[in-house]
């Protein structure tokens, strides 16, 4: 029988995500849960004079990108994390600016706005009605992987003596841009493509705080281990990816529960049917079999909501919170692994947080 989980600084109190299956991180992952897919046809086309197919929200405008949808999306999902930090806050008569470690897609990206690293933040603040200290905040611009990046510097933040910090991650592929290159790389899963996905968009964000700070606070699970390792042949190389940064990154994390103890049951990745991706994930999965359970269910959340990128581990650690809170989740261990495009390669451990 498995014995007590080890106990985490890095407790989460507060969550939020936004995606086109919900507007807030109860709806996103239930909606997932239920197998809700909703891509919609945009005006944009591709080589074949074919609409493109987005997971997109039917609530902005497609003519509205760059910052301004960075900020649309990412606002409201902020606001939902950071409430009840707020809340208590001011019952006790204190405030203080939070520091934020958010994720967004690379910058070589197409299409990459770059008034998202000068003004984000700044305008994410004001539209949220929520203070943010910019000086200690940071921006990973590493996609997928990054938020993984995003995660450990958090954790880093945490034991460094901050009370809090918001960790999230911010992405959308609706964009011209985006959308051209995709489709030149075959890449837009299509009925002439299938080994390709569905662009899609979101925000996630997690509030972060020590034990000692959330005594009246609810608990939606703590952070184990973040690690980040890089692929030294990621897609693209022109020899065969042999996953050994995955595979690193997945022996590692599993350290504060013991390399060997199958203690985790729960797997959120962000896989989708692209088949580098998938064989990059079933070789470390292989590989690492040792740390996870026999049984362990693999979700593939992305397959519903469209591919997240940069807001991907964000929005798969509010999804395995929720698990914990309505009773679904297979396990009391989730573990959150992400590839970017590049060398990037992410994993998250968390934890249900048991009852004192």
């Amino acid at each position: 029988m498995d014995g007590p989980l080890p106990k985490s600084n890095a407790l989460i109190v507060g969550v939020g995500a936004r995606t086109s299956t919900g507007v807030t991180a109860l709806q996103v992952a239930l909606a997932v849960r239920a197998g809700k897919l909703m891509p919609r046809e945009s005006h944009l086309v591709d080589r074949g004079g074919d609409p493109i197919g987005t997971c997109r929200l039917g609530s902005m405008a497609d003519n509205v990108m760059g910052l301004e949808r960075f900020v649309e999306l990412g606002a409201p999902a902020f606001v939902q994390a950071t409430h009840a930090w707020r809340v208590a806050q001011k019952a006790r008569g204190t405030t203080e600016p939070l520091a934020v470690v958010l994720a967004l897609p690379p910058e070589s990206r197409p299409g990459f706005d770059r008034r998202l690293k000068s003004d984000l933040l700044g305008v994410l603040a004001e539209r949220a009605q929520v203070e943010i200290d910019e000086r200690r905040s940071t921006l990973v611009t590493k996609g997928r992987g990054g938020g993984a990046m995003a995660v450990a510097t958090a954790l880093e933040m945490l034991r460094e003596g901050r009370r809090a910090v918001v960790v999230g991650g911010i992405d959308s592929y609706f964009d011209p841009d985006v959308l051209e290159y995709l489709d030149r790389e075959l890449r837009l899963h299509s009925a002439s493509c299938e080994n390709g996905f569905i662009p899609g968009e979101g925000a996630g964000f997690l509030l972060l705080a020590g034990r000692s700070n959330t005594t009246s606070m609810h608990r939606w699970g703590q952070i184990l281990a973040a690690e980040n390792q890089m692929e030294p042949r990621p897609y693209g190389h022109p020899d065969p990816c042999l996953a050994l940064a995955m595979t690193l990154a997945l022996k590692n994390v599993v350290a504060p529960i013991g390399a060997s103890s199958k203690r985790v049951r729960w797997l959120l990745t962000d896989v989708v049917n692209e088949r580098h991706r998938v064989e990059e994930w079933t070789i470390s999965r292989i590989r690492a079999s040792r740390a996870i359970h026999d049984d362990a269910i693999h979700d593939q959340p992305l397959l519903r909501t469209g591919d997240l990128g940069a807001a991907s581990t964000a929005i798969l650690l509010v999804m395995a919170c929720i698990g914990w809170h309505t009773g679904y989740a297979p396990g009391d261990c989730a573990l959150v692994a992400t590839h970017s495009d590049g060398s990037e390669r992410g994993v998250v451990l968390a934890a249900k947080e048991e009852p004192s």
